[in-house]
């Protein structure tokens, strides 16, 4: 990072990790983090699943979710390269639901996607062998038509697949102590504080955004760690929104593994892109001591500046103890594939776009709503079609990122 770069970081996160709005009150009633328990699998060997609805008080009303096994998310599966995984999963909720194995290598008859669906009251059974390197996965539902709602209302966890050579590295590997889950959702309350999702013209254009940001399904939770090097395994379980991630106090996040698994080398960033659906695996050094919070910063999208995502917004504070940690950052991870060759491969050019009617009732309708502060960041210089082929890709730049839409697995 460039000194001026990190000059206005600073500024604009606190170098000590206060921003104004953080009162005392809401430091002393911070929650512990909530850890996702790792699921054990039965005496006949089978991991089992119960997709339930449940209840969560995130602000005065007991607000009413799903979970497997639980109120809200799901429990963390765990598997090693090689083994032979059996899931049992009990659908007691009153409507049809899936489960989908994000970014397990698993055959189409053991994936759930909507042709296996689960109808209320009924079990569905998949087996499948994990055959492919460590990694950090999940699963949520895939139900025709009703992904985004069923994932809103809670419905996700963590698949987390180890290898012998991932196991052999020197990285924390205490779960919930050093090895940190961290499932990253934002919601939406109705003025019953129920989830309100509603697929309307503007959803349908910009995505489903909420203005509650939870982490493990908690309020910006604390988390009292060891004094040593942290693993974070990130995911971002929200329906459409791009978060970009850092550190209050500017230190680094060491990415060491993307969705395909553990990186060669680790990489040092100042700050993060993580889209949804995307998980990242990252290493941050808490051997001094003091305490930070991992913050999303503001993504320039349209639909996405609303408040309180329009400044730094906390996550997780991170409060190290007097505890030495055992974990540590190697300078190489994991033997990858050498890349096959590219020389005289067909190219393909796919342009992509929405209806240029849908675009432009979306637009007016969240500027009807929010204002012209919800179209911060988007040119409007869309070109002749209407479309969205005039912005940048990147999630983060002037221009609007196709980020900002649905994710495809959870439109």
């Amino acid at each position: 990072m460039q000194r001026r770069d990190f000059l206005k970081f600073s500024t604009a996160v606190g170098v000590a990790g206060a921003l104004p709005w953080w009162g005392r009150a809401l430091a002393a009633e911070r929650p512990a983090l909530p850890i996702p328990a790792l699921l054990e699998a039965d005496a006949s060997g089978v991991f089992q699943l119960r997709v339930q609805p449940g209840q969560m008080q995130w602000r005065r009303q007991p607000t009413h979710s799903w979970g497997y096994n639980g109120n809200l998310l799901g429990p963390t599966l765990r598997a090693r390269q090689g083994q032979a995984v059996r899931v049992r999963v009990a659908n007691q909720l009153a409507e049809t639901t899936t489960i989908h194995w994000h970014g397990l290598e698993v055959p189409g008859t053991a994936d759930g996607g909507p042709q296996a669906s689960i109808p209320s009251g009924k079990e569905w059974q998949a087996a499948f062998r994990i055959e492919q390197p460590a990694a950090t996965c999940w699963y949520h539902p895939h139900t025709h038509g009703q992904t985004g709602h069923q994932v809103a209302m809670g419905l996700a966890g963590l698949f987390i697949l180890d290898d012998e050579e991932s196991l052999r590295l020197p990285l924390p590997q205490r779960w919930g102590v050093d090895d940190i889950p961290l499932v990253l959702q934002d919601k939406r309350l109705d003025g019953r504080d129920q989830v309100d999702y509603q697929l309307d013209v503007m959803s349908a254009a910009v995505g489903w955004f909420g203005d509650l940001m939870l982490t493990n399904g908690a309020l910006y939770p604390t988390h009292d760690a060891p004094r040593g090097w942290l693993r974070l395994r990130l995911l971002n379980g929200c329906n459409a929104r791009s978060l970009r991630l850092a550190t209050s106090d500017g230190r680094p996040l060491y990415v060491i593994g993307s969705d395909g698994g553990l990186l060669a080398e680790p990489v040092a960033l100042s700050e993060l892109a993580l889209l949804p659906g995307e998980r990242f695996e990252v290493m941050v050094d808490a051997r001094n001591g003091k305490a930070f919070d991992l913050l999303t910063l503001p993504v320039r999208q349209m639909g996405m500046t609303l408040a309180p995502f329009d400044a730094a917004l906390p996550l997780l504070r991170i409060r190290p103890s007097l505890i030495e940690g055992k974990g540590r950052l190697p300078d190489s991870l994991a033997r990858l594939p050498a890349l096959p060759a590219t020389q005289e491969l067909p190219s393909r050019t796919l342009t992509l776009s929405m209806d240029p009617e849908l675009d432009r009732q979306g637009m007016q309708a969240l500027m009807s709503r929010y204002g012209h502060g919800a179209m911060a960041g988007m040119s409007m210089d869309h070109g002749d079609t209407g479309s969205m082929a005039g912005m940048k890709m990147d999630g983060q730049g002037d221009g609007m990122s196709m980020a900002g839409m649905d994710h495809g697995d959870m439109a």
